[in-house]
């Protein structure tokens, strides 16, 4: 049964079907309950409870579903469970396998980020006006390159073309050099 076929049947109150084909993530599920801690009844209970909440959902004509069905589902099985780990105050080692940690190779990657970002301005800063604008337009404005042409006054949208690709290549060669430089004094 596909997704838009559930919602249909369950908007016009045809509910059986779709439930028990929905029922079939109930395994799924239960074992992910299971293994962190939660009993069989509880898993059961809060699948129940899922499901009453995805045909409330699913019967506003509003509800526009934005992936699949049983996705929903499972994003509303884990919310269930994750309130039910907070009112016993289990939430804490669940919680932290969903955050993000940070190590010293992310800090790093920070620091080559910013130089980059140095090196990429400093590029900048050196290539002429033209270039500077036809950069700013196509990748920052995203402008199309006949508008570019326009607005610049190529003879050609081909000509404006090959100007940036021109542009481009002196770009990519300075940051080379830079590169080249920067290893050499480290």
């Amino acid at each position: 049964m596909k997704d838009q076929d559930i919602i249909k049947n369950i908007r016009a109150g045809k509910r059986e079907k779709p439930i028990k084909h929905l029922y079939k993530e109930y395994p799924k599920v239960k074992a992910k309950i299971v293994s962190t801690g939660g009993s069989e009844t509880i898993a059961e209970e809060i699948f129940n409870d899922s499901l009453i909440l995805l045909i409330e959902k699913v019967s506003d004509p509003k509800f526009k579903l934005t992936s699949k069905l049983t996705t929903y589902l499972f994003g509303i099985n884990r919310f269930l469970w994750m309130n039910q780990l907070r009112k016993q105050n289990k939430y804490v080692e669940l919680e932290w396998s969903d955050t993000l940690i940070i190590s010293q190779d992310d800090i790093g990657y920070q620091e080559e980020k910013e130089e980059k970002l140095k090196m990429m301005e400093s590029i900048l800063n050196t290539i002429s006006e033209k270039c500077k604008k036809i950069f700013e337009m196509f990748y920052f404005n995203k402008q199309s390159m006949q508008i570019i042409s326009e607005k610049l006054g190529f003879s050609s949208v081909n000509s404006a073309k090959t100007q940036k690709y021109k542009c481009m290549e002196r770009a990519i060669k300075m940051a080379g050099e830079m590169s080249n430089s920067q290893n050499a004094t480290s």
